[in-house]
């Protein structure tokens, strides 16, 4: 191992002038323009790839924050290999504009209707909804963790009830982009509630919200399949957008007028809290989740609240006990699973993220991710079935002694606004994941 791993040595310069000529070089001419410094010589430029190692567990990705998610997720799912997923939400409605109700304004009915295009599972399920009018506030500005039982913040008894199948309708040129809608009949007893709103709560929506606190909604566990439809909560498009934000919707009369309309929608502005419960008693993982010692030879990854894999890579710690070398590029490479992941029916993440865990256990962006998007990677590479990152400057790093090697968690980059899972190679497999290191030795 000596002839593989050198100590970093005041090595800025070398460091800045690798950067600028090195990634326009083939593997060959790495050391291309190094031996132009004064006092610089080099030796040798070498490659190292450690796959044997790299150890992989599966843990549950507890307190994720779920506050203002891109979309509310409502359904229950029945993954064939993660288990069932029930999620549901809690949102506050806010006013469109001010409306005083009249003395003799009386009820017609009242709706509570909600637009979604994506879904994640079958088209056959009927899904059952339940809606609950909030007792308790939710505050746009606190920071809700997947552990929070927002279903506590509800009443007890529901206000509506219904039920829907999710499917696509799509267009004359057989396009999914006709968007769906969920409509689910409330009580009357609660839109009288409405009704009878003083004038001065409704003036503003900061007042509105001290009367009517919102909703939760939810939708009954499944045993068999199912589905997860994603709620539009915000427009795609602010200029051409045609989606409706969720909205409750009341028809009433009063003396005057026989039909009259009024509603309060969902905004950007609206406190939103998701919730998220995992049943993994029939996953494949169980008998290996949230254990160090993994015999599993799979890792897998599920958003909202779901599943993170970690990687231990304890060669890292070594590359600190040697000579004069610099790193010239270090990737992580993790291939995925396309079979088991079953891609053609359920979509794989289009991205994940590569998080390094520090001296407390917290996950923390590694050093890389700050340059850019592109350099940080991460990204599905659908020819090779890969997620690759670039972990170049975290190596530096654990070289330097700034920070410890403690692994990595490998963690879905929407973690609150989307469904799609992935099954990987892990530790034991025919493909497990690999670290591949270019460095210069120099004298």
């Amino acid at each position: 191992m000596k002839d593989r791993y050198f100590e970093l040595k005041n090595l800025t310069g070398v460091i800045l002038l690798l950067s600028v000529v090195v990634w326009g070089c083939k593997q060959g001419d790495l050391s291309l323009g190094v031996n132009v410094l004064p006092g610089v010589k080099i030796l040798d430029t070498r490659y190292h790839q450690e796959k044997t190692s790299i150890t992989t567990a599966v843990f549950t990705d507890s307190k994720i924050r779920v506050d203002r998610p891109k979309y509310n997720l409502l359904g229950s799912f029945n993954d064939p290999i993660f288990g069932r997923t029930d999620a549901s939400f809690a949102a506050q409605f806010r006013l469109p504009f001010y409306r005083a109700f009249t003395p003799t304004a009386a009820i017609d009915s009242i709706v509570l209707s909600m637009d979604y295009k994506i879904i994640y599972g079958d088209t056959v399920s009927s899904q059952s909804v339940q809606v609950y009018e909030l007792a308790n506030s939710l505050n746009y500005d606190a920071k809700y963790l997947s552990s929070y039982n927002i279903k506590n913040l509800a009443s007890s008894d529901p206000i509506g009830s219904g039920s829907f199948i999710p499917k696509f309708r799509t267009d004359s040129l057989k396009t999914d982009t006709t968007l769906q809608t969920i409509r689910i009949r409330l009580k009357n007893s609660f839109g009288t509630s409405l009704l009878g709103i003083d004038s001065m709560s409704m003036k503003s929506s900061d007042e509105f919200l001290k009367v009517f606190k919102g909703l939760y909604i939810s939708s009954t566990p499944l045993s068999r399949k199912g589905t997860i439809v994603s709620i539009i909560n915000t427009p795609y498009s602010t200029a051409t957008a045609t989606e409706n934000l969720p909205a409750i919707v009341l028809y009433y009369h009063d003396a005057k007028k026989d039909t009259l309309t009024f509603g309060c929608e969902i905004t950007s502005n609206s406190a939103k809290v998701a919730s998220y419960v995992h049943d993994y008693s029939l996953a494949r993982f169980f008998p290996n989740l949230n254990k160090e010692n993994n015999s599993d030879t799979l890792i897998y990854v599920q958003p909202n609240g779901g599943i993170k894999s970690k990687i231990i890579v304890p060669t890292l710690s070594t590359w600190k006990d040697s000579a004069n070398y610099a790193i010239n590029k270090a990737t992580l490479t993790i291939h995925a699973d396309t079979i088991m992941s079953d891609y053609r029916r359920y979509a794989m993440p289009p991205r994940l993220y590569l998080m390094a865990i520090d001296s407390t256990g917290t996950e923390t962006f590694p050093a890389d991710s700050q340059l850019s998007s592109a350099y940080y990677g991460g990204f599905y590479n659908a020819t090779t079935a890969t997620y690759s990152f670039n972990v170049t400057q975290h190596l530096q790093q654990l070289i330097k002694g700034t920070i410890k090697n403690n692994g990595f968690y490998l963690v879905q980059a929407e973690r609150t606004s989307s469904v799609q899972r992935v099954v990987l190679k892990g530790f034991g497999s025919a493909k497990p994941v690999e670290l591949n290191v270019a460095y210069t030795i120099y004298k």
